[in-house]
């Protein structure tokens, strides 16, 4: 089997069919890059590559096992971070998934909580409207999602705690003319530009119902957002002036209500958000369960 060197040797070249390059890439002489790449074929047993002067291109079994050794190397570099993982963690990091509407609501006071009971502890915190936060939790990606876990299929290795419904807030500059008309209708509010998170397909549906179910409601719903971003500093920076209208919680828009540039804009019909945290069941590491049973405080404050 190929080693970490001679794999890479083989890809750099692969991907420049160029010596002189791929020896640059790979930081080696152009003879040391050519002794790794014909070590590697001694080791697959098959020519890799075609020897001509300033193009070396594949074989036709150099292109069959390309996609293979792009997956060698994927399963290595995954392999090295679960080392690495294993090495530093002493059960004092907790790796936390999270949709973009928790960082605020949820995670940052469990955190302060947590803290609080050790401060020896460390977070990771990966904020996306995209994961796939069942896999994750399954293959020890992450130790704890939060987020909405509503429509997910139920799993007899995932311990699940809900919390109280909550409405969906939007904000606007206060020159908004949306302020002018309070309390706002949805069409109104969505008949101008909305920056948000990523709105998956559950969102979306919940979008087209509260505006009536219609195929006009669905073909306005397919056009939201204009400004898509799960990064809520830079959609609240949007909030500068009257341009955009941002969906996101309460504590999202505090500090800018608060200071008087944002106004929260009501509406109607409201739109609840089911809030989840997901674990494998079983007892976890120390920092895990501290921090589960901060965020079980919480769902206590506000039972559902």
């Amino acid at each position: 089997m190929l080693t970490e060197k001679t794999l890479s040797a083989f890809l750099h070249l692969a991907e420049t069919g160029n010596f002189q390059e791929a020896a640059k890439r790979l930081g080696v002489s152009n003879a040391s890059l050519s002794r790794y790449v014909s070590m590697a074929e001694e080791q697959v047993g098959f020519p890799l590559f075609h020897r001509k002067r300033g193009n070396s291109g594949l074989t036709r079994e150099g292109q069959t096992f390309l996609p293979v050794a792009k997956t060698l190397q994927a399963d290595l570099n995954r392999c090295a971070d679960q080392v690495e993982r294993i090495r530093l963690d002493t059960g004092q990091t907790v790796r936390i998934g999270c949709g973009p509407l928790t960082p605020r609501t949820l995670v940052r006071p469990a955190i302060q909580a947590a803290l609080q009971q050790s401060p020896a502890f460390r977070f990771r915190v990966d904020v996306s409207a995209r994961q796939a936060p069942i896999e994750m939790l399954e293959n020890g990606e992450i130790d704890i999602y939060l987020g909405d876990l509503t429509h997910t299929s139920e799993t007899e290795n995932i311990e699940l705690m809900m919390f109280e419904k909550r409405a969906v807030v939007f904000a606007a500059h206060v020159s908004h003319p949306l302020h002018d008309t309070a309390p706002a209708t949805l069409n109104a509010l969505f008949s101008y530009p909305l920056a948000s998170p990523h709105l998956h397909k559950h969102w979306r549906a919940a979008i087209t119902r509260a505006l009536g179910g219609t195929d006009e409601a669905a073909e306005k719903v397919r056009a939201l957002p204009q400004v898509e971003s799960d990064d809520y500093a830079f959609l609240t920076s949007l909030l500068t002036g009257p341009e955009f209208v941002v969906g996101g919680m309460p504590e999202t828009f505090a500090e800018l209500v608060a200071d008087g540039s944002v106004k929260l804009i009501e509406t109607t019909p409201p739109i609840t958000w089911n809030i989840c945290a997901a674990r494998k069941a079983g007892p976890g590491q120390p920092a895990t369960e501290a921090l589960w049973k901060q965020l079980e405080e919480l769902a206590g404050q506000n039972p559902g």
